[in-house]
């Protein structure tokens, strides 16, 4: 039985930061999908609003690696979250969808900088046999806030009003301002680290090109859920929106743990594998049936497959980023994020085309099961020649 690496201080505190991060996120994660739709109208909408968020974040991911050379790495944590803090306050201040547009793009860029930075801090203060663990409890204490918050921002603008958005909006840039001051705090406290042992710009190792293009075919169904949340809570008799991520966070907490524990024994390729099938089983139940059962059910497959494969690929771009660690977590993030762009973005084209979200969904349930056989054999085959 393996013995558990104990954390560093810094990367404790990175960890419960990054908590409340994750949870001022969390609570316009369906709350401001809903107040565009009450500015727009459109569905559409929707899709393009989450696509220009994360295909920013792609972008200003690769920028992060330049930035986290150049500067302290708390200080990039500082930076990200106080950008984040203020776009989450210019919510409250406009109705006009281009503007709040705008918004996403600079979203994208402070929510790049600041995981990226997240992620290279907990990669750079554990040890190498305890990284698993490490983005385990990341992933846990992620979850823990979206199983709270989004559903309670949803029940925040319950009565769909201008004033009461505003109010959500004030709600979450409070708790990311909290989320500075705490940044703030451990740059102040902790070791300066600007020159790292290894070089941190320039294109990440070929071998994260594996995992990430995994990453990508099994994300896209997560662009789907993550855009169009208030339309799927909809046909399926679901008032609140953010209960779907109630179910999906739970059932992330228990895929994070398994998950870590797998992949601590190296098996990155089976451990993925098998979380992308269970994603797969989830996105199709979610396809073919309505109601409160099946909605809960699909939450409940896709929340705990998401976790498993995601931990795994992660653990495996760790463990092969032998020139930059934080060059590997960029490209690998940035696929994910690619991901969710493609499933944000061609939803809003198919729906454009009078394609049905449950013909939609089926489509990158596909695109799912080609990451699991991808994992099964890419990964599968580096790891057996190692």
């Amino acid at each position: 039985m393996q013995t558990a690496v104990p954390l560093s201080r810094t990367t404790k505190a990175v960890i419960a930061i990054a908590f409340v991060l994750y949870s001022a996120y969390n609570i316009v994660l369906t709350s401001l999908q809903d107040y565009i739709l009450l500015l727009s109208s459109d569905p559409s909408a929707l899709g393009t609003s989450f696509g220009i968020f994360t295909l920013a974040a792609v972008i200003s991911r690769f920028i992060s690696g330049y930035i986290l050379e150049r500067i302290d790495d708390a200080v990039a944590l500082v930076i990200g979250n106080s950008i984040l803090t203020v776009i989450l306050a210019a919510y409250s201040l406009t109705t006009s969808i281009s503007v709040i547009f705008f918004i996403r793009a600079v979203q994208g860029f402070g929510w790049a900088l600041s995981t990226v930075t997240v992620l290279t801090m907990i990669a750079e203060n554990t040890e190498s046999s305890g990284v698993s663990g490490a983005l385990g409890y990341l992933n846990g204490f992620g979850s823990i806030s979206l199983l709270i918050f989004p559903a309670f921002g949803s029940w925040l603008v319950a009565i769909k009003t201008v004033e009461i958005f505003r109010l959500c909006f004030i709600i979450a840039a409070g708790i990311s301002g909290t989320s500075t001051a705490l940044s703030i705090y451990a740059w102040r406290t902790s070791p300066v680290i600007v020159a790292h042992d290894i070089p941190m710009s320039g294109i990440a190792d070929r071998t994260v090109l594996v995992p990430t293009l995994s990453a990508v075919l099994l994300f896209m169904a997560l662009g789907v859920l993550l855009s169009y949340s208030p339309e799927i809570a909809a046909l399926n008799g679901i008032e609140n929106p953010g209960a779907f991520f109630s179910v999906f966070a739970f059932a992330q907490i228990i895929g994070s743990t398994a998950g870590g524990a797998w992949t601590g024994s190296s098996r990155y390729g089976q451990t993925a594998t098998i979380g992308a099938l269970i994603t797969v089983a989830g996105i199709i139940f979610l396809a073919l049936f309505t109601g409160v059962y099946s909605y809960v059910a699909s939450a409940l497959a896709v929340g705990f497959g998401l976790a498993m494969a995601n931990i795994a690929l992660n653990s495996y771009v760790s463990s092969v980023s032998r020139e930059s660690e934080a060059n590997g977590m960029a490209m690998y993030s940035a696929g994910g994020d690619t991901a969710i762009a493609i499933g944000s973005f061609g939803t809003a084209a198919l729906l454009g085309l009078s394609w049905s979200l449950a013909t939609i969904l089926a489509i990158f349930a596909c695109t799912a099961f080609l990451s699991s056989m991808y994992s099964y054999f890419a990964i599968g085959s580096l790891e057996r020649r190692t």
